[in-house]
């Protein structure tokens, strides 16, 4: 999979179609947004893309009232910025997820990729060089705290709670999505990252999950986390380890909750570490972010051609 993440059908669907086989993208991975435009599914079909459509699990909007988002250690509702995650008890929301799951299964689309399919954390301004000790954990609402008693752990509990919902959107997507796959999107934490926190904090449990998706999709957004490039390849490498599913690392090309611009340089070398390590398989971090910068549209087409020669 060579491809981008897009949020929104482009105005301009010819012009933009254009630009994705110039670059050589055979994959899509579109947002929530793009999935009732029956006729550009259709096209997106016609000219040979593998389509995921994304699907957001725990994230509520800022609409949503508090009461029914998870709680913190503290007390406090799970929210931080934009990033707001619902109880995992909460027995409505997640079965209107299962209903879109099972809705979703039948669009002209290639893949289901469940997003967000973890316990709350604002993980983009954590660093791995942070302490674990300034992680949040949830939830502690009295519903989930009467569930937790019945495992020998916290993290157990929370383990199985994300496994549960990837083994049932798994079934939902077998009966009536058919041949449809699952991907899953997880957070960029290598086993030892956080003392094991995306097992024991966020309930991503790779091995487990491996039973029920066909690839993962790593954000590893390096810059983002303040890292060097080489963390992308340490990540993917050890995630190789720990699973043999496809790994389908997603790269940022512009800056995020920093004030530096990454330099081009540095994008070049974050792409050729994530398509080595990753076997090829890449998925940029956004569409708007390249069609908006000739520099990174020229990186692109640089290794689009480097691509196509080997």
């Amino acid at each position: 999979m060579y491809g981008v993440k897009l949020y929104a059908v482009p105005d301009d669907v010819d012009s933009a179609i254009q630009k994705w086989h110039s670059l050589n993208f055979d994959t899509l991975f579109i947002g929530q947004g793009c999935k009732n435009d029956t006729a550009f599914l259709k096209r997106l079909q016609q000219e040979g893309f593998f389509v995921n459509l994304i699907e957001p699990v725990f994230l509520a909007d800022e609409k949503l009232d508090e009461k029914f988002l998870a709680v913190t250690k503290n007390g406090s509702p799970a929210s931080q910025s934009w990033v707001r995650f619902v109880c995992p008890s909460n027995k409505k929301w997640l079965s209107n997820f299962f209903k879109r799951i099972k809705n979703d299964s039948k669009l002209c689309v290639n893949s289901l990729s469940l997003d967000f399919i973890r316990f709350f954390q604002f993980w983009e301004i954590l660093t791995p060089a942070d302490t674990s000790d300034i992680l949040q954990e949830t939830c502690f609402c009295k519903k989930c705290t009467k569930q937790m008693k019945k495992f020998s752990s916290e993290a157990e509990w929370r383990c199985s709670v994300i496994n549960g919902i990837a083994k049932k959107a798994r079934s939902i997507i077998t009966k009536y999505g058919k041949t449809k796959q699952m991907g899953l999107h997880t957070v960029p934490w290598k086993s030892t990252t956080f003392n094991g926190g995306a097992k024991k904090i966020l309930g991503q449990d790779l091995e487990a999950l491996s039973e029920y998706v066909d690839f993962f999709t790593p954000m590893t957004y390096h810059h983002m986390m303040k890292t060097d490039v080489s963390y992308i390849g340490e990540l993917l490498d050890d995630f190789s380890e720990r699973t043999d599913k496809k790994i389908v690392p997603s790269v940022q090309l512009k800056k995020y909750y920093r004030d530096e611009d990454i330099p081009m340089e540095e994008n070049e070398q974050a792409i050729n570490t994530a398509l080595s390590h990753g076997n090829n398989n890449l998925v940029f971090f956004q569409w708007n972010d390249i069609d908006t910068n000739q520099d990174i549209t020229a990186l692109l087409q640089n290794t689009a051609e480097k691509i196509i020669k080997q």
